[in-house]
């Protein structure tokens, strides 16, 4: 039978423990090697040894009741701050405010058992730094704020000056929490809450210009399509604004219901503030919000098509070039689908908008789907580069799916159709996979002297 990991731990520290009492180590020494050990079960166990002989060791029984803590024993945490009844106030209060917070899941009681120390102790930035986190848990921003503003030391204090920022951040005060992120970073650049959450306030400062840009021109502009997706995207990035985001979405879609950056937006931001499930943003507008939103080079593209085709919905062209970059680069296959579709239902015959659609059907897993549109593709008789292409995608499609029979046939009718290195090389990939290893190195030594008389 396994032993659970915290018994076979305790276990292990026992055996040490045993171990250095035979070679003579005092209690004392003991402890000093667990401490450097990191080994938290023996220094517990010590301590109480210690404790039992000297009861009057206050930093050992603050230690004690800490390390029951880090080990989530609150019972031992909590019995070992009543049964000490001189301990320091600000013991209890850690120990026992982490206990209501923690095990009991009483947090108001835990919040103010610590306000109530404050009361008494504001200087006290530990315990003050341990309700701010419980604040920060429990949603109450403003209240961290407030907390941090008003208790000494504050601004001294990096971590806290990060835990502000934070707070402030998420109530959308930008320009405070870049401010006191920064004021963090003069402190001392290397502490680690510094560290782990500068990229994020890199990337609000990013956004703030952005949001700022944008909100002067539509101050100037109120129906400029451009400034409100710009700062629907910028609010969005700061991954606290979904609200301002959303309405600047809605705006965008108002002034321009066919704008498919609008609508990405709009889902996404729908998404987040609870409007509507991922389910639903697939069903009612085909939009998957499991993937990033584009990146804004994306979305400055896929805004010059829009423009282009809310001057003409039915310029083939540019329905074929954002139906492509909906594709290959938003990975919004359905959206690309829905352009491809667009295209064939003005140009029925077209290649180009089938072969963007079996690409499409391919990357959601419709396999059967995207052979269908295969056979028809191949029945209009296309280019010999879209038809290879295509039949790349279904190469692709059938290996992943372990399907190598179907695999192999699809390389084969590729080369045939379009006799290129990078086919060779993906037929040769199937080729090893059925252990067909010298057909495989024929083609790869086929693909290398087409690759050198291509140079």
């Amino acid at each position: 039978m396994k032993m659970p990991r915290r018994a076979s731990s305790l276990l292990l520290s026992v055996m040490l423990l045993l171990c250095h009492t035979a070679i003579g180590l005092s209690l004392r020494d003991q402890f000093a090697l667990a401490k450097k050990d990191e080994d938290t079960h023996a220094q517990i166990e010590l301590i109480r040894r210690i404790l039992d002989e000297e009861p009057g060791d206050v930093e050992l029984r603050e230690r004690l009741a800490g390390l029951w803590l880090s080990v989530e024993d609150y019972d031992m945490a909590e019995s070992t701050v009543r049964q000490w009844t001189e301990a320091p106030e600000s013991v209890r209060a850690r120990v026992l405010g982490t206990v209501l917070f923690v095990r009991d899941q009483k947090k108001e009681e835990a919040v103010a058992l610590l306000e109530g120390y404050l009361a008494g102790h504001p200087d006290d930035l530990e315990i003050t730094r341990q309700l701010a986190g419980y604040l920060d848990g429990m949603g109450e921003n403003q209240k961290a704020v407030d907390l941090l503003s008003k208790a000494p030391g504050v601004e001294e204090d990096a971590g806290l000056l990060v835990s502000r920022a934070l707070a402030r951040r998420k109530l959308q005060d930008f320009a405070s929490a870049l401010k006191d992120f920064a004021a963090a970073e003069r402190l001392d650049s290397e502490d680690e809450s510094v560290v782990r959450n500068r990229p994020s306030f890199e990337r609000l400062r990013a956004a703030l210009a952005g949001i700022d840009a944008a909100g002067a021109i539509l101050a100037g502009k109120p129906d400029d399509l451009s400034a409100r997706l710009s700062r629907a995207y910028w609010y969005l990035s700061t991954g606290v604004a979904s609200g301002p985001a959303l309405e600047d979405a809605e705006a965008a879609r108002r002034t321009d219901s066919s704008s498919v950056v609008a609508l990405l937006l709009f889902a996404e931001a729908s998404n987040q503030v609870g409007r509507f499930s991922a389910r639903d943003a697939l069903d009612k507008f085909q939009v998957d919000v499991s993937r990033p939103v584009p990146a804004l080079q994306v979305l400055d593209r896929l805004s010059g098509y829009d423009g282009q085709l809310a001057k003409n919905p039915k310029d083939i062209s540019a329905l074929l070039a954002r139906g492509r970059e909906l594709g290959n680069n938003a990975q919004q296959y359905r959206l690309a689908i829905r352009d491809a579709e667009a295209v064939l239902a003005i140009d029925p015959g077209s290649a180009k908008a089938r072969a963007e659609k079996i690409f499409a059907l391919v990357k959601l897993q419709r396999v059967d789907d995207a052979a269908a549109e295969l056979r028809v593709l191949e029945a209009s008789k296309p280019p010999r580069e879209v038809l290879a292409g295509s039949l790349s995608a279904l190469v692709e499609a059938a290996t992943g799916a372990s399907q190598l029979d179907a695999a192999l046939e699809y390389a084969n009718r590729a080369i045939k159709a379009k006799p290129e290195a990078r086919y060779y090389k993906q037929r040769a990939a199937i080729l090893q996979r059925l252990e067909r290893f010298a057909d495989a190195q024929a083609d790869l030594s086929h693909a290398q002297q087409l690759e050198k008389g291509a140079r």
